[in-house]
């Protein structure tokens, strides 16, 4: 069986056997966006030049002695790494300077043993301990990523496998609950060991539905990042929101339980639309809700790429959505606008009126326009 591993990257590959000024230097600057400049950046960029270089020399053994997301991996490989060449690895990187160079080394070490489907996550802002806020609405864009992308490796027969050897200890702590919903089993070594911890993934769901349900337009609004009546966030458990002044957005466990509940949620029905600036006639609420439960998932879906094309400010129009004029008559008397139902099958239709971007009233559910 292929197996996905994801490792969360820290500073381990370059603090570890280094004289005490480059570690203290390590530490300065381990949240630091940009390259660092001076005397202080100079002596970094020849500690990462020379650690890559004296990693990439190394046998597995020895390189695991360096690298704490290393060491998991070559336990966890029973020290034979052509028994992973076709597995693929995320490396989760925080998006700092030393966090980019360090999963880098990492990748490159990989990819000389034979193992050459490696990914850098290095690109979820915020993913470092300076900022709490920044922290928690990195989280919830994790959430979103692990969401998006492991079902599909899951689907295909991979055996997903969160490898908490490494990383800054908040981010194992989140993944180390995220394991619990995305991943097959979560590894780790303790400091004092050498052998492989296996955390197997607990029977464990998130049974929320009707408290979502009951408050669904809220929780649309919250998780597509539109503005939300503080009033309308009363009933929602303080833990899933973050609130910061005046605005109010899902937490990182609002994001999770919400990306366990979407799908299942969205099959039921045609639900009220996530704005005000939607309408739509009952023949069309009609039509929908006796669709098949995948296909009233994708209009739900497409009603939420609606109202941000709607609402937001940059009017987002993706080819899932494809909201355009008609061109020459209208097949159906009124109608100036069409998008995209779904594009696979049969490819469906709706057609509308749009008035600009303050109002978009849907008449009509069908087939593709020939």
């Amino acid at each position: 069986m292929n197996r996905l591993i994801l490792s969360p990257c820290g500073t381990s590959i370059l603090t570890n056997n280094a004289p005490q000024d480059l570690r203290a230097l390590v530490f300065k600057y381990a949240n630091a966006l940009k390259t660092v400049s001076g005397d202080e950046g100079q002596k970094l960029f020849s500690h990462l030049e020379n650690r890559r270089n004296e990693i990439l020399a190394l046998s597995p053994e020895d390189a695991a002695k360096f690298s704490a997301e290393l060491n998991g991996i070559y336990h966890l490989y029973n020290g034979d790494f052509s028994s992973g060449t076709k597995d693929t690895h995320i490396l989760l990187a925080t998006d700092t300077w030393l966090g980019r160079e360090t999963a880098r080394i990492v990748e490159a070490w990989l990819q000389g043993k034979g193992i050459n489907n490696v990914q850098i996550w290095d690109d979820i802002g915020g993913l470092r301990t300076d900022n709490l806020h920044n922290f928690h609405c990195a989280v919830a864009e994790l959430v979103r990523r692990l969401h998006e992308t492991l079902p599909g490796y899951k689907d295909s027969g991979y055996q997903i496998i969160f490898n908490l050897t490494g990383g800054f200890k908040s981010i194992q702590g989140i993944l180390q609950t995220l394991a619990q919903f995305y991943a097959d089993e979560a590894v780790y070594i303790f400091e004092t060991s050498k052998e492989l911890l296996r955390i197997p993934r607990l029977p464990l769901t998130l049974d929320i539905l009707p408290t979502i349900e009951k408050h669904l337009k809220t929780w649309r609004r919250l998780a597509l990042g539109l503005s939300v009546d503080p009033e309308s966030c009363q009933e929602i458990p303080d833990s899933f929101l973050l609130k910061i002044d005046n605005d109010i957005a899902l937490s990182p466990w609002g994001e999770l339980v919400w990306q366990q509940s979407k799908r299942k949620i969205y099959e039921e029905r045609l639900w009220e639309p996530p704005s005000d600036r939607i309408t739509w006639s009952k023949d069309f609420e009609k039509a929908v809700n006796e669709l098949p439960p995948d296909r009233r998932y994708e209009i739900n879906k497409r009603m939420d790429e609606l109202a941000l094309h709607l609402e937001r400010a940059d009017h987002p129009n993706p080819r899932s959505l494809h909201c355009h004029k008609l061109s020459g008559s209208s097949p159906f008397p009124g109608c100036t606008h069409e998008i995209y139902a779904w594009s696979d099958r049969n490819a469906a239709r709706i057609f509308g009126i749009c008035y600009g971007h303050e109002k978009f009233e849907i008449k009509y559910f069908a087939g593709h326009l020939k």
